[in-house]
């Protein structure tokens, strides 16, 4: 913390820890914070344009030109919102320099009561033979006290961990801050759809920073796709079969993804998030092989895909494939709405006297996200950091003072928290003075 000091003196440093100033700045990310969670972030131009026109601009003046100019659709990435953090972020610093450490080391010196006076203040008091006083400081000791003597002046503490607790906390806060800055600046998200045996790059970003890295160096292949149902014919779990590959086609790491279940390497995580069919394979007799695309169709909430194939040089050749899911039942009907067969992958059904047709393949695409966030460890530290804030403020911060005089040692103590528990033990350890002696 002494860097600090060499470019703010004390005096900004002491109004740069205003509670005041932090509490305006938190205010300011706070409601910065909410404008980005109503209006939507990385979106195109054109959708800012439909959804907030200049004819009928919010409040009277939110339209998509005053969003463009204060960076509303980029809010988290733009400049004014990250100097907020850092400033926050500097404000926490200062007050842990200028305020926290100092009461630290202030906790850990001996504070000394000089009169007997001062010991009516207290309301937890107590006293023990003038000739026990080394076995009550010895007692003291053992129960994790550390204890100081000056004459017939006595002081003791136990518990100065639980004053980092605030010291901790302003970290974790200053770890939440530059993790999430990390990952709105260098991380990326990414939406691909691949057929299945594909290999593919990283194309189609949703999202990235202005200090991403983009891995040019690697591939990824979808070895296989597959679904699996349940006795109702619903969808249970999609499977991705998935490889990553170098720049000279060696695979490096290969995992079965689902949902929930990425494939995470090197910091970047696979996602799977969506599947689709595209078209079916056939072959008709045995010298025709033909690939008809699939439409996907949603009606009341249920899915299918529909395709046609013309058999013939007349439109009345032509039929309708149907596909429900991926269980392997393929519905043929003919020109007229009619069920003419229904045939399962890789059997050959005639559906006239001289065509015969083989399903070969049904060409499905998997749906997958990979997501890159550089400062998801740091956000991990800030919430370990923070969790050990609150297990540490539990510790009280107790405090006995003695003073010996004429006959007698004369103790009075106090305790941050856990005052009941404390006074207790205060009571029990002179009770176990007098025993021992």
């Amino acid at each position: 913390m002494v860097f600090l000091t060499k470019f703010y003196s004390p005096k900004v440093l002491k109004n740069l820890a205003s509670l005041n100033l932090a509490i305006g700045l938190l205010v300011a990310i706070g409601i910065s914070t909410a404008l980005g969670t109503v209006i939507e972030q990385d979106q195109p131009i054109l959708f800012y344009k439909e959804n907030y026109p200049s004819t009928s601009p919010i409040l009277g003046f939110i339209d998509w030109k005053f969003i463009l100019r204060f960076n509303l659709n980029v809010l988290y990435t733009n400049f004014w919102f990250l100097s907020l953090l850092s400033f926050f972020a500097a404000s926490l610093l200062a007050c842990t320099y200028t305020t926290q450490i100092p009461s630290l080391k202030n906790f850990r010196l001996w504070k000394f009561l000089q009169t007997y006076n001062r010991f009516r203040n207290f309301q937890l008091k107590g006293q023990v033979p003038r000739n026990l006083a080394n076995t009550s400081l010895y007692h003291l000791h053992d129960g994790s006290y550390h204890v100081f003597r000056q004459g017939k002046k006595n002081y003791a503490y136990t518990g100065l961990l639980g004053r980092l607790g605030p010291i901790i906390v302003h970290f974790s806060i200053i770890f939440i801050l530059l993790g999430s800055s990390t990952g709105v600046l260098g991380g990326y998200t990414v939406q691909e759809i691949v057929p299945r045996g594909e290999v593919f790059h990283l194309q189609n970003f949703v999202k990235y920073g202005n200090l991403s890295q983009i891995p040019q160096l690697m591939s990824w292949r979808v070895n296989d796709f597959w679904i699996t149902y349940t006795s109702d014919l619903k969808v249970n779990q999609f499977y991705s079969d998935i490889s990553i590959l170098n720049s000279r086609g060696s695979e490096l790491k290969r995992k079965i993804i689902f949902v929930n279940e990425p494939l995470i390497y090197k910091g970047i995580s696979l996602y799977q998030t969506d599947w689709d069919i595209l078209g079916l394979k056939l072959q008709i007799n045995e010298n025709r092989s033909v690939q008809i695309p699939l439409k996907k169709i949603t009606k009341s909430g249920r899915n299918f895909w529909l395709g046609s194939l013309l058999l013939g040089d007349q439109n009345q050749d032509k039929i309708t494939v149907l596909l429900n899911d991926l269980t392997g039942n393929i519905y043929l009907y003919d020109i007229k709405g009619a069920l003419i067969s229904k045939i399962k992958i890789g059997q050959s059904k005639p559906l006239t006297k001289n065509k015969i047709i083989t399903v070969k393949e049904v060409i499905t695409t998997t749906g997958l996200q990979l997501k890159e966030d550089p400062g998801l460890n740091i956000v991990y530290i800030s919430f370990f950091l923070l969790i050990l804030s609150i297990y540490i403020s539990f510790l009280s911060y107790s405090q006995i003072w003695g003073i010996e005089e004429n006959d007698k040692l004369i103790l009075a103590g106090k305790s941050n928290r856990a005052v009941l528990s404390f006074q207790e033990q205060f009571k029990r350890n002179i009770k176990k003075v007098y025993r021992i002696n």
